[in-house]
């Protein structure tokens, strides 16, 4: 098992040195873009929602998104399921925008689906998402049992 333990901590941390290998060659800022990435991806998004979908911490989301407002790249709007809470849009500049700065990484994302092929990628994530699922259940476990201590 701890074989299988040390290649997902490999596996895992090369993937993020390559996007961030990527970002550095590109010129871009990785946080900024994974911000991007994600509004492009979901909007209307919280910024909550952006944090939990790209792992950045909250502040890192709330500094990339008053960099992107004072650009007039974003909007916030009010919550579907909470008027307390702020959904952030892309601003027809931002759509461009972000179109243009995520379509060299889409491309080269896509030549990789492509020689990987639709059925690996498939099972890829469907195996991280039942990880992730299975990871998160067995955190709320243990959180569970040190509670009851």
């Amino acid at each position: 098992m701890k074989h299988t333990e040390n290649k997902l901590w490999e596996v895992w941390g090369r993937t993020n040195a390559l996007y961030t290998a990527w970002c550095a060659e590109q010129g871009q800022n990785q946080y900024r873009l994974f911000v991007l990435y994600a509004l492009d991806a979901h909007e209307p998004i919280t910024q909550k929602e952006i944090a939990d979908y790209t792992g950045l911490s909250k502040q890192t989301v709330s500094t990339v998104m008053r960099g992107l407002k004072a650009e007039e790249l974003v909007s916030l709007c009010t919550g579907e399921t909470d008027r307390r809470e702020k959904a952030v849009r892309l601003t027809p500049e931002g759509k461009q925008y972000a179109a243009k700065e995520l379509a060299p990484l889409i491309r080269l994302e896509q030549r990789v689906f492509d020689v990987v092929g639709a059925e690996r990628m498939k099972q890829m994530t469907d195996a991280i998402a039942l990880f992730n699922l299975v990871f998160e259940k067995e955190m709320e476990n243990q959180s569970n049992e040190s509670d009851n201590v």
